[in-house]
């Protein structure tokens, strides 16, 4: 018995290369690629999902920056009383949200009724004759033109400084200078009842939706002026909270 066990043993010693692998070692190998897949999956999801979110945000401030220059050509070219089918272009500016600060404006608790799109025949809200989004609610916005919602974006103007204009005129008042916030909130923001926050999303790195429920992805706060008037610099001034405008 003794010698056919030293019999085999030394059979498999003097095995040939090109037989095939054990049972045990075919185990092993498993559990050697198991542990590293293991090991790997974790940061290549990591690496992923924080890739998509930095190119939302990426999208979200240039679409925030779009908003804030089309108001800023609108406003070089002169802002005029009445709507747009009147011949004005008031409504077109963001909605006045009082004479606080930018930062004092609270984030959105709505939806507003119509999309924005790139794509005009999907597109449900119309520049020209679109009624101005109140500054509580969110616009959506689809930015690829396939119809689809990519983006809330809320926009707002504050402690507007308006034109003189003599009362028996009939004309109205204008902003020449005031205050122009912009919040992109990512579409799986929680706006109706979810108390979103006005502080940017901490682009960190996550393996889901991060901050993106809660927080903007882009947020914007700038001054823009009408500057080709004799009373753009005095307004300015009082934009800043001149003594002599108190």
């Amino acid at each position: 018995m003794k010698s056919l066990l030293l019999l085999t043993l030394d059979r498999a010693r003097r095995r040939s290369p090109t037989s095939g692998i054990t049972l045990i070692e075919g185990l092993v190998a498993i559990l050697i690629t198991s542990a590293v897949t293991v090991a790997i999956t974790p940061p290549i999801f990591l690496s992923a999902a924080t890739r998509v979110q930095n190119r939302r945000a990426e999208q979200a401030t240039q679409l925030a920056n779009g908003q804030i220059d089309q108001v800023r050509v609108l406003m070089e070219q002169g802002v005029q009383s009445g709507n747009a089918g009147e011949g004005g272009n008031l409504d077109q500016l963001p909605e006045n949200a009082g004479n606080g600060g930018l930062e004092s404006v609270p984030a959105p608790s709505s939806v507003f009724g119509l999309m924005q799109s790139t794509n005009f025949s999907c597109s449900t809200y119309d520049d020209g004759g679109a009624p101005q989004v109140p500054a509580a609610q969110a616009l959506p916005v689809d930015i690829n033109g396939d119809c689809e919602l990519d983006f809330y974006v809320q926009s707002f103007r504050v402690n507007e400084q308006l034109s003189t204009v003599d009362a028996a005129s009939g004309e109205e008042p204008v902003p020449i200078v005031f205050g122009m916030g912009v919040r992109v909130y990512y579409r799986n923001a929680e706006i109706e009842g979810g108390e979103l926050s006005i502080e940017p999303a901490s682009l960190t790195l996550t393996n889901g939706t991060g901050q993106q429920t809660k927080f903007p992805l882009a947020v914007m706060y700038t001054s823009l002026a009408q500057g080709d008037l004799e009373t753009s610099l005095p307004l300015y001034r009082c934009y800043l909270g001149g003594s002599e405008c108190e």
